[in-house]
């Protein structure tokens, strides 16, 4: 079970609470922040652009290419590290219209989590404009995210005012240190890739790995059907965004979104009694790895992602199995 995965590169950054002393926004700045990071939420999905970003964590730089390009519907995606070992990572998306939870939480909508209750993410953070700046050579609004308790991070972001994309993000726990920074060094936005090396490239593309988060049906919730896994706790407007059955070697997984944060919980019927109990950090990134015995039978549970580490032991402990 891979603890961490490999860095997303279009990610928010987080700022400790500390940092910021302005009130709440005033009704028209709140709609004018939503109005942001809707644009933001749509534009890193459906624009092209092609560009060099750099990660930073722990101490650690790294330079990344990417290229990102929709046609007919489909979304692909190329992204290569520059520093140490060679590895590119192709992706494509088949259904570039395809809504699901962070996408309609970042955009200002109510999700429905049960009959009476609606996740909506200015119950769970304020937003507040702090002007402009400049990333990449280009005009940037600048967009601070503060969060309302401790079971998530806050954002800071650099919002490319042309085009709406996300172009620097720096991370922070709730002390103020900063925990991650992403930000583009070089962009160009439009003709990704032309037709000639899209030609070249479409049998790479056929051959890598497709993106299979589930979309959201008619009534806005992801199948979980056949699934005997359930959640005990989660953090307050974490909503279930994606769940993955079992697979061949046992494994069932479930993502969880706020609409800016992210977590993942693996459930592993094969390994509980060869993994030892984790908790790692990785930047921003939490690593919460339990085993639990149910009937006899060994189960391993991780949480995975960019949520603070009592708050992903929390969520581990209290994964439960729903009897038979």
């Amino acid at each position: 079970m891979a603890l961490f995965g490999s860095v997303r590169f279009i990610k928010v950054a987080t700022l400790a609470v500390a940092v910021f002393v302005n009130g709440p926004l005033f009704a028209g700045d709140l709609e004018s922040a939503h109005d942001l990071m809707a644009r933001m939420a749509k534009a890193s999905r459906d624009l092209d652009y092609r560009g060099l970003f750099t990660y930073e964590y722990r101490g650690n730089l790294t330079s990344v290419k990417v290229m990102h390009s929709v046609r007919d519907g489909k979304t692909y995606e190329r992204v290569v590290h520059l520093d140490g070992p060679k590895r590119q990572v192709l992706r494509r998306t088949d259904n570039a219209e395809c809504l699901r939870t962070g996408d309609m939480l970042l955009r200002g909508n109510a999700y429905k989590i049960t009959k009476d209750s609606y996740a909506r993410l200015e119950d769970f953070y304020e937003f507040h404009i702090k002007g402009d700046d400049r990333v990449a050579d280009r005009h940037v609004s600048m967009v601070h995210v503060i969060p309302k308790d401790k079971n998530r991070y806050g954002y800071i972001v650099a919002i490319d005012k042309e085009s709406g994309l996300l172009l620097q993000s720096v991370l922070m726990n709730h002390l103020g240190k900063p925990l991650e920074r992403f930000q583009f060094v070089e962009i160009a936005i439009g003709n990704a890739m032309s037709d000639d090396e899209f030609a070249r490239e479409a049998e790479q593309f056929a051959k890598a790995g497709v993106d299979q988060s589930n979309c959201l049906d008619a009534d806005g919730k992801v199948d979980t059907e056949g699934s005997r896994w359930q959640t005990g706790w989660l953090p307050p407007g974490f909503v279930l965004a994606s769940y993955q059955p079992a697979d061949a070697s046992g494994q069932e997984s479930m993502i969880f979104t706020d609409g800016l944060a992210v977590f993942s919980v693996f459930i592993d019927s094969t390994q509980g009694n060869m993994l030892p109990p984790v908790d790692a950090k990785l930047g921003a990134t939490v690593a919460v790895l339990t085993n639990i015995e149910i009937n006899k039978k060994l189960y391993t549970i991780c949480v995975v992602g960019e949520i603070p580490r009592a708050t992903a032991s929390q969520i581990a402990s209290a994964i439960t199995q729903v009897p038979l």
